[in-house]
């Protein structure tokens, strides 16, 4: 179907960008100050940031460690040669203690390295914890999802004055929900090899056991690569068409386009 209204401007790069920044951060704020203090209150066995992306506004601090504590189940890469603590914090309060034990092993220009993760209690022992990182990760989802059906815009997208509309009916102050999560779809498409390589991983480790031995013997550290590698690829053939301000092949798929909004235009509510 096609609109005989003009669609509008198509927002840029560093607009979008920074809309997408400020909902992470709106999203993982309350998440924070809950976890910093239920980190405190159960000894680091709730945390947040454990994956490394989800520290929202938590600083990272990473360092050496000499001595590995006994007793880690699964235990650590045979003949590890390094250890690396952890600490994320929440303006001062500590979210996150982790602790990753492994082995760097150099082949020729290639360095592969075989490691594994543990949590830690405030006092850097081995715990056996619960991560909220998958909680704030599905929230930030559900609420992209909800905001952009129904009025187009999430709170980020409003403070750069940008939103996603119908391409076949702009001027609709809704975005149907099918075509919001078709076009996050697409958007994902060139992720789905790394994806499906990381599913390989997690089947060897279940096959094996965990045995981190076996998994590195096979060819899946050269497919992560190869598919990582697809994967950055795909983000820069995106980048540089929302750079030109065309729509990227997501939002021509989907039906959609995200432009630029008047400072005097108002927010309209789907009824």
């Amino acid at each position: 179907m096609t609109s005989d209204q003009p669609v509008g401007v198509r927002a840029g790069f560093w607009r979008r960008w920074l809309a997408l920044w400020i909902d992470g951060i709106i999203i993982s704020l309350p998440f924070q100050v809950v976890v910093a203090i239920l980190f405190a209150a159960t000894s680091g066995r709730i945390q947040q940031g454990v994956d490394g992306i989800s520290a929202g506004m938590g600083l990272t601090y990473c360092s050496k460690r000499q001595a590995v504590p006994d007793g880690l189940a699964p235990p650590p890469p045979a003949g590890s040669n390094f250890a690396r603590e952890c600490n994320v914090y929440f303006f001062g309060a500590q979210t996150a203690r982790t602790l990753q034990v492994g082995r760097d092993t150099k082949e020729g220009a290639i360095t592969k390295t075989v490691s594994r993760y543990y949590m830690l209690d405030r006092h850097g022992r081995p715990i056996d914890g619960v991560s909220a990182d998958g909680i704030v990760t599905m929230a930030f989802i559900a609420y992209l999802f909800a905001m952009e059906a129904r009025t187009g815009a999430s709170l980020g997208d409003r403070a750069m004055r940008i939103r996603v509309v119908d391409a076949a009916v702009p001027a609709a102050p809704s975005v149907p929900l099918r075509k919001i999560v078709t076009r996050y779809l697409a958007a994902s498409v060139g992720f789905l090899p790394m994806l499906a390589v990381a599913l390989a991983y997690l089947s060897l480790a279940y096959l094996y056991g965990a045995d981190l031995e076996e998994i590195s013997a096979s060819s899946i550290f050269t497919w992560l690569g190869i598919t990582g590698a697809a994967a950055f690829g795909w983000v820069i053939f995106l980048t540089v068409q929302i750079i030109r301000k065309r729509d990227p092949l997501y939002d021509r798929i989907a039906g959609t386009a995200v432009v630029r909004v008047a400072m005097s235009q108002r927010w309209a509510r789907a009824p």
